[in-house]
């Protein structure tokens, strides 16, 4: 998957998680937004997402607008868990929502992080499945 750069200083992106049946695959899509449509817009309401990280060489491919993006099975299980039949979830997750491979666009998205989870009305911390 190939990330459209950002535009602002204050720009992020909200994953889209289609709608799909737990276990297959999952397909998403990627919006740009700023942290001020966030803040005064209703219509762009998120969820935050914090998980578990687990074993990195653990890894399972999501869709990113049909194309594949390599991500940890304990984001893939969350996701995965998070995603409704028949609607569609916004949701800020870190290793999507920032690409990875451009460094100062990971340090600065960093940076930002604090607002983020401060402007998500909801934030779902996923632990996993319990092994009891």
């Amino acid at each position: 998957y190939q990330y459209d750069r950002l535009k602002y200083s204050n720009s992020i992106r909200l994953l889209v998680l289609q709608p799909g049946r737990p276990g297959s695959d999952i397909h998403c899509s990627l919006e740009p937004t700023t942290l001020s449509e966030c803040h005064d817009d209703i219509y762009q309401c998120y969820t935050a997402l914090s998980y578990v990280c687990g074993d990195a060489k653990q890894r399972r491919v999501v869709f990113i607008d049909g194309l594949p993006l390599i991500v940890t099975v304990t984001l893939a299980a969350a996701l995965d868990d998070l995603r409704d039949a028949q609607r569609t979830l916004r949701l800020w997750a870190d290793a999507i929502c920032i690409d990875q491979s451009c460094i100062p666009e990971r340090n600065h998205q960093v940076s930002l992080m604090r607002d983020i989870y401060s402007l998500a009305p909801k934030t779902v911390i996923h632990l996993g499945k319990s092994n009891e």
